[in-house]
């Protein structure tokens, strides 16, 4: 799967749980409530099958209830995938792991969470770009899309916990994506805005979800 070139096969879990949950950067945790607030958009939908695309370590599972469908984890990194299988695997059979590159292989993706009720995509603009996350939702059904991007006051993608030097290869073919651009792009894909949600950072970032739904 993918050609290996994708920065993000040469970051290793270790380094990923460092930085994101350093004490300066504080976004472990906060992922984590948030998957928590978006799994609860579907808790009266019983058999609600899930997608969450950039799954990583499958941070955030924890708040994943019994009355769920499948979950279905999408990532290009193996590592993340494995710790994902060893930390959750009394989800399984219900946790479904693909390893996925979300702009080479689009239509592996679309194929494999087509049948979900709810897409979840945090921080994940940012590295696969807003173009290849729309020409992926804009052939989904009905779903609820939630999506989670960083606001970056000090304009740093990265923040500093002498960890991000693991992410210097990363932070290059990223782009940061902003909240208009996002709404417009989902918006000429057929979906419009449900609710919006702001999470503060504890060195000044901050996360601004974003629950979607298909319009048209």
């Amino acid at each position: 799967m993918g050609d290996g070139t994708n920065p993000w096969l040469r970051i290793g879990n270790a380094d990923y749980e460092r930085h994101m949950g350093h004490e300066s950067v504080g976004q472990l945790s906060v992922l984590s409530r948030i998957t928590g607030h978006q799994l609860a958009l579907v808790r009266g939908r019983p058999d609600t099958s899930v997608a969450i695309l950039g799954i990583a370590n499958g941070n955030g599972l924890e708040h994943a209830w019994g009355g769920l469908g499948s979950i279905i984890g999408i990532d290009i990194n193996e590592e993340f995938l494995e710790t994902c299988r060893e930390r959750y695997a009394h989800l399984v059979p219900g946790l479904r792991l693909h390893r996925i590159d979300l702009v080479t292989e689009r239509q592996q993706a679309i194929d494999a969470i087509k049948g979900a009720g709810l897409i979840i995509a945090n921080l994940l603009a940012e590295h696969i770009h807003v173009d290849n996350l729309v020409a992926i939702v804009r052939e989904l059904e009905r779903p609820i899309i939630s999506i989670t991007i960083q606001v970056n006051p000090d304009g740093a993608l990265v923040s500093r916990s002498g960890y991000e030097a693991a992410f210097d290869e990363v932070v290059e073919h990223a782009r940061e994506c902003d909240e208009a651009s996002m709404l417009r792009a989902m918006s000429n894909a057929g979906y419009e805005l449900m609710g919006r949600t702001e999470y503060g950072l504890p060195n000044g970032k901050s996360f601004v979800r974003l629950d979607l739904s298909r319009s048209r």
